[in-house]
C-alpha cells in the first residue's frame, strides 16, 4: 500500500500539528520495518521551503495558502502528478488534494470558527477546505470524539474516524525539584490558550506564595501584546518571577515539563491537548480546564476548572501547590491515563483506516 501524505507541517517552527506529522511518520516507518506493507510518499506545499531546499518528499508547486482555492476551482492537479501512483491520499492539516484514489483529511480542531477575529485569512479558509473535502467524498480523521462531533454538526460529514494522537513513555525528571515551585505552560500566546487568565491567576497566588515562578514556553501569537501588558501590570516583585522562554526544542521542552511542579494548560478550547498528556507521562501534576476535548483526554487525572475562571484557576493551583496528597494522586493518575495514548497506536489506527479503503 502506497500512501501520499502531506508533510508540509514539518517545515518551520514545530507546532502541535508538526509534532503529530513527525511522530506519525516515525511510527509508521517503525511498523514498516516490522513487515507492515506500507510505503509513505510525502509531499510538501511550501514554495518557500522549496527555495530553501527544505521540502519533504515531492514538491507540489502550489502555495499552501492557495491550495484549497486552486483545488476547488480547477479540481486539480491531482496529487498523482507529483508523487506517482498511490493507493490512498492523507491530508494531515485540513487540506487534501484531488485524487482518483480514496482520500483522508485530518481535522485537528475547529478553532478557526470560535475565534474568527483572531484567525488569519489562511486559517479562515480552512472552513471551506474541510467543507470541500467532505463534499467531494473525503473521509475525515478527527483527533478526538469531541472534534468528531463538531465536524458532524458543522459539515454533516457522513464518515468521520477517530484516532487519537499519542505520547512517548518518559521517565520522571532525574533532577531534584528546586526549592521554588515552578508553574509551566506551553503554547502560542493566542487568546484561546488562556495564558492571560493564567497570568492573572498567578498574580493572585504569588501574593501569598513568595517563591512560586511562572514559565511561559512557546512562540508569540495574536495575544502577545496583551500578555506583555498583563505581566507589566503585576507588582514588580511578582512580574520578576514570570519568565518568557519562547520556542524551545523537543529535548528542552520535555525537560521543562518533567521539572515543573505543575503543568498548567488554561486553554479555552482544545481538539486534544497534547501538553496535558505529555505532562502526565512525565509524572507532572496537571491543572487545566474543561475547554473542548480536554475532559475526554484528561479524564479524572487532572484538576479542571471552567475556562476563563481566574479565581477558580488560582484556587486549583494553590490546592495542588499546598497539598502533597493531591499532587501524589495526580502524578499516579496521570501516568495511568497517559499510558492509554501511544504513537504506535496512532499509526496502527490510521493504517487500519487506510486499509479500509482498499
Amino acid at each position: 500500500m502506497r500512501v501520499a501524505l502531506d508533510a508540509t507541517p514539518l517545515i518551520g517552527t514545530r507546532t502541535g500539528i508538526g509534532v503529530f506529522v513527525a511522530e506519525l511518520l516515525r511510527s509508521i516507518q517503525a511498523l514498516e520495518q516490522e513487515g507492515i506493507d506500507i510505503e509513505i510518499a510525502p509531499y510538501t506545499l511550501s514554495v518557500g521551503a522549496r527555495l530553501r531546499g527544505k521540502t519533504q518528499g515531492a514538491w507540489v508547486p502550489i502555495p499552501a495558502g492557495k491550495a484549497a482555492t486552486v483545488w476547488r476551482r480547477f479540481k486539480g492537479p491531482r496529487i498523482e502528478r507529483f508523487v506517482g501512483g498511490v493507493d490512498v491520499v492523507h491530508g494531515t492539516n485540513y487540506l487534501v488534494p484531488p485524487s482518483s484514489h480514496p482520500r483522508l483529511v485530518t481535522v485537528h480542531d475547529l478553532s478557526f470558527l470560535r475565534e474568527p477575529v483572531a484567525a488569519s485569512v489562511p486559517i479562515a479558509r480552512f472552513d471551506r477546505a474541510v467543507a470541500d473535502a467532505v463534499n467531494t467524498g473525503a473521509v475525515v480523521h478527527a483527533i478526538s470524539n469531541f472534534v468528531a462531533d463538531e465536524i458532524r454538526d458543522r459539515y454533516a460529514a457522513p464518515d468521520v474516524r477517530v484516532v487519537y494522537p499519542g505520547v512517548h513513555p518518559r521517565p520522571s525528571s532525574r533532577e531534584p525539584k528546586g526549592t521554588s515551585p515552578v508553574l509551566v505552560t506551553l503554547g502560542v500566546t493566542q487568546r484561546r490558550k488562556g495564558i492571560s487568565d493564567l497570568i492573572s491567576a498567578f498574580g493572585l497566588i504569588a501574593q501569598a506564595n513568595k517563591s512560586v515562578e511562572l514559565h511561559i514556553i512557546g512562540p508569540a501569537g495574536d495575544d502577545e501584546n496583551r500578555t506583555n501588558q498583563l505581566v507589566g501590570r503585576l507588582p514588580a516583585s511578582i512580574a520578576a518571577r514570570v519568565q518568557r522562554i519562547g520556542f524551545v526544542d523537543d529535548e528542552e521542552r520535555d525537560r521543562r515539563i518533567a521539572d515543573a511542579t505543575i503543568l498548567v494548560h488554561p486553554s479555552h478550547y482544545e481538539g486534544f491537548g497534547l501538553p496535558v498528556v505529555e505532562a502526565m507521562a512525565s509524572g507532572t501534576p496537571v491543572v487545566t480546564t474543561t475547554g473542548g476535548a480536554i475532559p475526554e483526554i484528561a479524564g479524572d487525572a487532572a484538576l479542571m476548572v471552567d475556562p476563563g475562571d481566574v479565581d477558580a484557576l488560582a484556587s486549583a493551583l494553590t490546592h495542588v501547590l499546598e497539598d502533597e496528597q493531591i499532587r501524589a494522586h495526580l502524578i499516579q493518575a496521570g501516568r495511568d491515563r497517559a499510558a492509554r495514548f501511544s504513537w504506535a497506536d496512532t499509526a496502527g489506527g490510521l493504517i487500519d483506516v487506510y486499509d479500509s479503503f482498499l
